[in-house]
């Protein structure tokens, strides 16, 4: 049954819609001073029955008898598909079936003085197997005109959905962004890039009040930043002329545009067939502000309705050796801020009009004009031979892929950092039509404050302690935009780019200390089956990003996943997580946000736990954690040790000494004359000899030498006694920690898993020893 069809009473109420403005639509070309509108009467809450009606009623010109009569005809149509938005016939029987079983019809034109009235009756046609619908008429007077739709006795499920209480906001916001475009009116107002943006100001109401369309939140086209010398604006209009085609007026299909002649459409087989342009137009800009959610993407329309709203294909790539699909943006910071539309007249849609056939030639070639046909990372790029991605999206997104605050990438600042959660509050603000944020001066006065912040900080000031706005715009003198300044000089390029990313993620691992169970650790995303090489770093004394996520940074190429997490995160420094828990979580985000990760967070974490292997509590994994401890501890010694064996064989007590002979002796091929003399023994000293050093030689294993706890800088006896006496109930947990069975207590194991990680955590690093 064609009822049973799934779908939204948002999208049976947008089917309707789609008729009503079609003819509005069609009514302006034909007058256009004609003032249609659309409205809906919208039955929610409580009170919703199934003798509720929903109605969708328009002001256009109205149909006769035989218009009528050819539009209702199931899978006919009375408008041409062809530039339209929607269609009476198999549609309209659709959505008003899958509301309720009974429809009524009633459309008058103004010369007439007659209602043309069809009663459908889903449940009657059922009983007497036919599927003829009666259609009688009414007077009216003349003058009077339009078509009204409306569906009655409702379905039980239709009804609940009608009941929840937040019904009636949902539909009112999900049809302000289906139909953005078509009901927008921002000719001459103030709302930033109006002119590029553009709109059919045509009127929808819902309940008598009018249905607020989406309107994108950008910069003005005026504003830019500057990238390899060029000039890139924070909005830019796109337009690609393709090659005519052959279109069937009758039921939209366009044709091959390889068909030089034809003459009757090879899908419907209407003889209506006409040669047409087809065009992929729009804009492509920059948010004002960013957002990790879906506040961000590229809308996809056709004939002026939304398809996919902020879609997020054209930012992910794919190998067409390979197959393989890398998701390209956004790529550092976890949030996105590129916009746009593209309308894409010429692209078939599925039945429910909530996509386009993304495996047709006609979506590559809207692929391949807009983002180019290789990838957008340039890393990427190079590493697979292809050119630097200068598509009009390569563009956009080099050039505004950092959020730094200033200038050079648009972000509003505080003189410190970006702004980026007042910039979203700010957003919001728009949202609500708030007029002092319709333009994008507050979001531009600040970035041009942080730039003042900067320079008065920095001693650039004027004599007389006021900044000189002028100086501190890019070099030039003109803010970025002014299409007479100087923003194409190298300085203006060369400045921003002292720290290429390269060089900033060799810092972060320069002041990273890699975590031992996440270090190239194969890693097979939870819910999925791609393996990913992940290496983690606890960075200390480096500012990861700013505005973002200031703890963490990920870092996605390839199969290869690096995380720096900074050991101020809260997890570890307020909550004392385990580092492998806190990347587990880190990956979760960057797997949300780079590689399409829907499911539990708690389901991925346990999924990656379980491939890292030591993080469950049980003896066998933390006895294993206590030996690998040991040996980083005994590896660490080694140089040191080696520098006066016999004076550190000394300060060992009987009992170490005798422990480290006998671990020496499990080793067949020890010489332990050769060990005692080189030092070698550190390999098989025992946690009771560290306990031992610790004590004996506090100046040596301390303060860097093997742990990196401080001592000698202490002049109070009693903080050196309790450095020594921390330090030493940690290494005698880990003695215990080595004979470990499953007779201790899960929280005792736990216990014990803490104090490693402790002790781990004040090992030296390798390497650096003082």
């Amino acid at each position: 049954m064609i009822a049973d069809v799934d779908m939204k009473v948002e999208e049976c109420l947008a089917e309707l819609i789609d008729n009503a403005l079609d003819e509005i639509n069609a009514a302006k070309h034909e007058d256009p001073g004609f003032e249609g509108r659309v409205e809906i009467d919208f039955p929610s809450g409580s009170k919703v029955h199934t003798d509720s009606v929903i109605s969708v009623t328009d002001s256009g010109r109205g149909m006769s008898v035989e218009q009528m009569r050819k539009a209702l005809r199931a899978g006919s149509s009375g408008n041409a598909r062809y530039g339209s938005l929607g269609l009476f016939g198999m549609g309209f029987n659709v959505a008003t079936g899958r509301l309720g079983h009974l429809t009524t019809v009633r459309s008058g034109r103004a010369q007439d003085d007659y209602w043309t009235i069809a009663v459908i009756d889903i449940q009657a046609m059922g009983s007497r197997d036919s599927f003829q619908v009666p259609i009688t008429t009414e007077p009216k007077g003349v003058g009077e005109h339009g078509t009204s739709v409306s569906v009655s006795r409702l379905r039980s499920d239709t009804v609940k959905s009608l009941r929840w209480p937040g019904i009636a906001n949902r539909v009112k916001a999900r049809l302000g962004e289906t139909y953005s475009y078509m009901l927008r009116s921002v000719a001459g107002t103030d709302i930033a890039a109006a002119e590029v943006i553009g709109g059919l100001g045509l009127s929808l109401t819902l309940n008598g009040s009018p249905v607020e369309p989406y309107i994108p939140c950008v910069w003005s086209p005026e504003r830019s930043v500057v990238y390899k010398g060029q000039n890139v604006p924070a909005v830019t209009e796109v337009r690609h002329d393709l090659k005519p085609a052959f279109a069937c007026l009758a039921c939209g299909h366009w044709h091959s545009e390889a068909i030089a002649e034809l003459d009757a459409c090879v899908e419907c087989g209407s003889d209506q067939v006409e040669m047409r342009d087809r065009t992929i137009r729009g804009w492509l800009g920059i948010q004002r502000y960013d957002d990790a959610g879906g506040d961000y993407g590229i809308s996809l329309l056709r004939q002026g309705r939304t398809i996919a709203h902020l879609d997020k294909d054209l930012f992910e790539w794919s190998n067409p050796d390979t197959g393989e699909k890398v998701v390209e943006y956004p790529v550092e910071l976890g949030r996105g801020r590129i916009v746009g539309e593209l309308h894409l007249d010429h692209l078939p849609v599925n039945y429910r009009k909530t996509n386009f056939g993304r495996d047709s030639l006609a979506w590559k070639t809207v692929r391949d004009k807009i983002r180019g046909d290789g990838p957008l990372l340039d890393n990427l790029a190079k590493q697979l031979e292809y050119s630097p991605n200068t598509s009009e999206l390569g563009m956009l997104f080099h050039a505004y892929r950092r959020y730094n605050p200033g200038y050079r990438y648009l972000v509003p600042g505080d003189g410190e950092k970006a702004m980026a959660e007042q910039a979203r509050k700010w957003g919001a603000n728009f949202r609500k039509g708030l007029s002092a944020y319709r333009s994008d001066e507050m979001w531009w006065t600040h970035v041009v404050n942080h730039e003042e912040i900067k320079a008065r900080n920095s001693g650039d000031d004027e004599e007389d302690g006021e900044p000189n706005v002028d100086d501190l715009l890019p070099s030039g003198g003109d803010p970025p935009g002014d299409p007479d300044g100087g923003d194409d000089s190298p300085d203006d390029d060369e400045a921003p780019e002292l720290e290429t990313r390269d060089d900033r993620l060799a810092r972060y691992r320069a002041n990273g200390r890699v975590i031992p169970q996440l270090d190239s650790a194969e890693i097979v995303i939870p819910g999925g089956s791609r393996t990913f090489k992940v290496t983690v770093y606890l960075t200390d004394g480096v500012d990861l990003l700013e505005g973002a996520d200031k703890f963490s940074a990920p870092n996605l190429q390839a199969n290869v996943i690096e995380l720096f997490i900074d050991q101020r995160h809260p997890l570890l420094a307020d909550y004392g997580w385990n580092p492998v828990d806190v990347g587990a979580t880190v990956l979760h985000d960057a797997a949300a946000a780079y590689l399409r990760y829907a499911g539990k967070a708690g389901e991925f974490v346990e999924g990656i736990l379980d491939q890292v292997g030591d993080r469950r509590i049980d003896a066998a994994t933390v006895r294993l954690s206590a030996e690998d401890l040991l040996d980083r501890i005994r590896e660490v010694s080694g140089p040191l040790v080696e520098r006066d064996p016999a004076g550190f064989w000394t300060k060992l007590s009987p009992t170490a000494k005798i422990q480290t002979q006998k671990s020496a002796a499990a080793d067949a091929s020890a010489d332990w004359n050769a060990l005692e003399a080189s030092g070698g023994y550190a390999q098989f000293l025992s946690p009771r000899a560290f306990e031992d050093l610790i004590v004996e030689a506090p100046e040596l294993m301390l303060d860097g030498g093997v742990f990196t706890s401080s001592y000698s800088s202490w002049q109070d006896e009693s903080i050196r006694e309790e450095r020594q006496s921390h330090l030493t109930s940690l290494v005698r947990d880990l003695e215990r920690t080595l004979t470990a069975t499953d007779r201790l207590s899960p929280r005792e194991l736990l216990r014990l898993s803490i104090g490693l990680e402790s002790l781990s955590a004040m090992v030296t690093p390798d390497g650096t020893q003082a």
